[in-house]
């Protein structure tokens, strides 16, 4: 199952925030300084884009900036970029038209741990628990893969793979 992160937020976002303005990937902080070149300020941030953290989503709602990041298993470095990028708001230039909005901060995930909801307290940072029916198969997957028997099986495919030079 590839990028489950991605369909996650993506499923999140249109049941929670229907009809309202959002954008996913959204770019944080500065454009970077392109010194002598001569690029307008929208050439100058397309350039940068690849240089910028992005958060996984940010909604507007209410006078509100909500950043949102959505993990499936790395729980914690959600809770580490969310305040990162709440720190880059103020320098978002696609971000200065609501330069005095309160910004939140929001981890997506699908099951509850005990520890995440107190590091997230405390990081001032709100847990939503979400959970498709298909993170199951996704869990089911990801576990399997590290037995004994999914390795073996996958060695013999990779060896077979070698010994017909289809690498």
């Amino acid at each position: 199952m590839s990028r489950p992160e991605t369909r996650l937020i993506s499923e999140y976002a249109a049941a929670k925030f229907p009809g309202l303005r959002l954008a996913l990937g959204m770019p944080l902080g500065p454009a970077i300084d392109m010194g002598p070149a001569r690029l307008t300020h929208g050439q100058a941030l397309a350039a940068s884009r690849p240089w910028r953290p992005e958060v996984d989503a940010l909604v507007w709602r209410d006078g509100v900036l909500l950043l949102i990041e959505a993990k499936i298993a790395n729980y914690v470095d959600g809770l580490a970029k969310l305040p990162l990028y709440r720190s880059l708001v103020p320098t978002t230039p696609e971000l200065a038209e609501w330069a005095g909005w309160e910004v939140r901060m929001r981890l997506v995930v699908p099951r509850a741990k005990a520890w995440v909801e107190q590091m997230a307290e405390a990081a001032g940072v709100e847990i939503d628990l979400f959970e498709p029916a298909w993170i199951t198969e996704y869990y089911d997957y990801r576990d399997r893969y590290w037995t004994r028997e999914y390795r073996t099986r996958r060695e013999e495919i990779l060896q077979l793979r070698r010994e017909l030079g289809v690498e």
